[in-house]
């Protein structure tokens, strides 16, 4: 799959592997259907509209999503396809960066297909992420700015900086670390410094807070839920003792960083132990100073975070803003003191050896799940057979209110022109306009009859009474697997004035 070690790739033949691998995956998620992971799902339901503000979250990915929606129609693909664009993204800015540092072209090829060697990248990524995916494309292209600043000293490269720090926060607002570490890290290189203390840095940051400033003031109208969501992720050492704490806080951070770079970093290591080798300060690259400085300034903010403001959880996927150069710096170094052309095809080989890892497990997440495992997984949802089965017994457009995420947007996706709504997502309820028509009311009932109370208080709260017409059920048997049918509790109201209390 990936070149030669013996032949130099020109750009034109990295871009041609790239798409060839990305495409692939594509093709595979559109295999699998039209049941929704979920991320997916959100995106669907947030999707269905502009706002400043949606969750928790910040909105940029989903007003992409908007726009896929607008030209592709809310369906599967226009999902998989702005996914699978990041994720070329991601690749691309990581080689485009490596190109910078690494002369060798062959190894800075390496460099950026290393990445799938990092399960939250090469797995989790591809399966169901979505905000982390936009915050790592943003934090790669980046750094290339940096680099294409610190060579050009171009005023359209602090503009393009600017615009890209004001994407990076409306994407994730731990994109903030990011940037606060390429910060520091940039100031403590000599080189850098007079880029950051540049006039024209002014500019870049006045960019970034005008863009970003219409979502932060909608953001400080919800922050009590926001700071609430944030704490419930990073967690709060302080209730159990600072002490115990800042342990609980250093044995998670030092968990999930090693479960992000534990694959990558032992393969590297065992096939290129010249990496640890000492550089002579002729050989040393300003870039690659710049990278190292910003590994370790990462670090230092994380361990900042636990000893200041009592973090006590992380998650791998967190680091891949922060780690995702971390393969790229260690074949730099390989690069420098030289290895062989041996070593290098060992490295090729075991990248096409992962590669075709992930491509079997995508299989088996769904067409080999129902030999390999015991239960039916989400993916395997007959969303199709069941809502053709809802169209029977007389709905066909309106409201869809469903118990979760899952619920609402595999039923609506099959509904044209149809509003969905969730109690799992906060603050948002689309506009009452968009749903003129039938209310359906849907609920996961595969172990149980009744409506999930949560859901009971959300239609209250819309001033729906769930009890006023019975419960039905309909049911259809999982994907590919003879291991029990998924089962659909529904009330189907006629009414159009139902469901269209306006948005909150």
């Amino acid at each position: 799959m990936l070149l030669s070690a013996k032949t130099t790739p020109a750009p034109l033949s990295f871009l041609w592997l790239l798409a060839g691998y990305i495409l692939l995956h594509l093709v595979i998620r559109l295999g699998m259907g039209g049941t929704l992971e979920l991320d997916e799902a959100e995106q669907v339901i947030l999707g269905q509209q502009l706002e400043l503000g949606y969750n928790t979250q910040p909105p940029l990915y989903t007003w992409i999503q908007w726009l896929f929606f607008q030209l592709l129609g809310t369906s599967v693909f226009a999902l998989a396809l702005l996914k699978s664009l990041l994720l070329f993204s991601i690749y691309l800015f990581t080689w485009l960066v490596a190109r910078q540092v690494i002369p060798n072209q062959r190894m800075a090829l390496l460099a950026s297909f290393s990445l799938c060697l990092i399960p939250s990248v090469a797995w989790e990524s591809v399966r169901d992420l979505t905000h982390t995916v936009l915050v790592t494309a943003i934090a790669s292209a980046t750094f290339y700015i940096v680099f294409r600043i610190y060579q050009k000293r171009s005023l359209s490269g602090y503009i393009a900086l600017g615009v890209l720090l004001a994407c990076g926060m409306l994407a994730k607002y731990s994109f903030g670390l990011f940037a606060a570490s390429l910060m520091l890290s940039a100031l403590s290189v000599r080189e850098y410094r007079s880029l950051i203390l540049n006039r024209r840095m002014l500019l870049s940051i006045s960019i970034a807070i005008l863009l970003f400033l219409p979502h932060l003031l909608w953001a400080i109208g919800h922050l009590e839920e926001i700071k609430a969501f944030i704490g419930g992720q990073v967690g709060e050492g302080r209730e159990t003792g600072y002490l115990n704490g800042v342990l609980v806080g250093f044995s998670s951070l030092a968990k999930n960083a090693a479960e992000f770079l534990i694959l990558v970093w032992l393969v590297l290591t065992l096939i290129f132990p010249s990496a640890y080798k000492p550089l002579s300060a002729e050989n040393e690259c300003v870039h690659r100073v710049l990278i190292a400085r910003f590994l370790i300034t990462g670090g230092l903010i994380c361990i900042a975070l636990i000893l200041l403001f009592g973090t006590t959880q992380f998650q791998s996927r967190w680091f891949q803003p922060l780690l995702i150069f971390f393969p790229l710096y260690m074949l730099s170094r390989v690069e420098t003191v030289g290895c062989s052309v041996r070593r290098e095809t060992i490295l090729r080989s075991v990248i096409v050896f992962f590669i075709v890892i992930v491509v079997v497990l995508r299989f088996a997440q769904f067409w080999l799940a129902p030999y390999i495992q015991r239960n039916a997984n989400r993916m395997q949802y007959p969303s199709a057979e069941l809502a053709e089965q809802l169209k029977q017994e007389g709905f066909t457009s309106g409201t869809i209110i469903g118990d979760s995420n899952l619920t609402a947007a595999n039923i609506g996706l099959y509904f044209e022109n149809s509003r969905i709504l969730s109690p799992k997502t906060e603050f948002f309820i689309a506009d009452p306009n968009e749903g003129r028509g039938q209310c359906l009311v849907v609920w996961k009932a595969t172990r149980h009859d009744n409506m999930p109370s949560a859901q009971v208080n959300y239609l209250k709260n819309l001033g729906i009474d769930a009890q006023s017409k019975p419960y039905r059920y309909i049911t259809a048997p999982y994907l590919y697997s003879d291991r029990g049918e998924h089962r659909l509790g529904y009330v189907l109201f006629s009414s159009e004035s139902l469901c269209n209390k306006p948005r909150r």
